[in-house]
């Protein structure tokens, strides 16, 4: 994958929603719920993903 083709700027836009549901999921349902820590690891292994299609 090249840096700024289509799927590369589909995963970024993907990260940066899921980033943006984090907090606001962390907000909104407070600490006790994990579906922050759900939502942040996807979010993680989404972006070393986009990493690895790209460095291989």
């Amino acid at each position: 994958m090249k840096r700024g083709s289509r799927l590369d700027e589909l995963f970024t836009l993907l990260f940066m929603i899921l980033a943006v549901g984090v907090v606001v999921c962390f907000f909104v349902l407070g600490s006790n719920n994990p579906t922050y820590l759900i939502l942040g690891g996807i979010a993680v292994l989404l972006r070393v993903a986009q990493y690895i299609m790209r460095f291989f």
